[in-house]
């Protein structure tokens, strides 16, 4: 009789061990595999809007990135009947861009020019708003790389719009150090003419 009491107590000592083991250290739960997994968005492509002087028509830019660079696509829109038509596309490489100047458009709507940075410097590009080639098969002219041809004394620092229909103004510095002139570049006859004023 005397063994019976003692099994009742190591019986109720072992479901109050098990009971605070279980209250302790309670079994993870396990995942629901019931629902899917939550979807991750990637941020929308970016894109800017730059609207004609006379407010007939719009630069659109969108970005697309991709593992090793980004596309660029552009967009002409026209403002009076809501069509768009794109007119340009360039993939550069990461830590390069485009981007659309204040006074891109031409007073006369058919030329448009960009600025490309990028490791080797910083670049512009002409187009023509309605997607046709510039300069034989190329979509642009690339006002730099001809300006460095025929005045490597100077260095572009800014081109900042337009002195006419067919005029591009870019302004300069000397390539040893000091404010260079400014210039027209006339597209019709891809020349370059100094000026006697600096435009700032």
């Amino acid at each position: 009789m005397e063994k019976h009491p003692r099994i009742i107590i190591a019986v109720c000592l072992t479901v109050v061990v098990a009971c605070l083991i279980f209250i302790l250290f309670p079994r993870r739960q396990q995942p629901n595999n019931s629902y899917p997994p939550p979807i991750v968005k990637a941020d929308p492509p970016r894109e800017i809007i730059t609207g004609s002087s006379d407010g007939k028509w719009a630069l659109k830019m969108g970005e697309e990135e991709g593992e090793t660079g980004v596309a660029y696509i552009f967009w002409l829109l026209n403002l009076t009947d809501d069509s768009q038509k794109e007119i340009f596309r360039k993939t550069v490489t990461l830590g390069s861009a485009l981007s659309i100047p204040f006074n891109t458009f031409s007073p006369d709507d058919k030329y448009i020019f960009l600025k490309e940075t990028g490791e080797g410097g910083i670049g512009y590009l002409l187009l023509s708003a309605s997607g046709t080639p510039l300069d034989k098969d190329a979509l642009t002219l690339e006002i730099s790389g001809l300006f460095t041809d025929k005045y490597p004394d100077y260095i572009i620092t800014d081109v900042t719009g337009w002195g006419g229909e067919n005029l591009i103004i870019i302004n300069t510095d000397k390539s040893g150090g000091g404010i260079g002139p400014s210039f027209w570049f006339d597209i019709t006859g891809r020349t370059f003419i100094q000026l006697g004023t600096r435009f700032n």
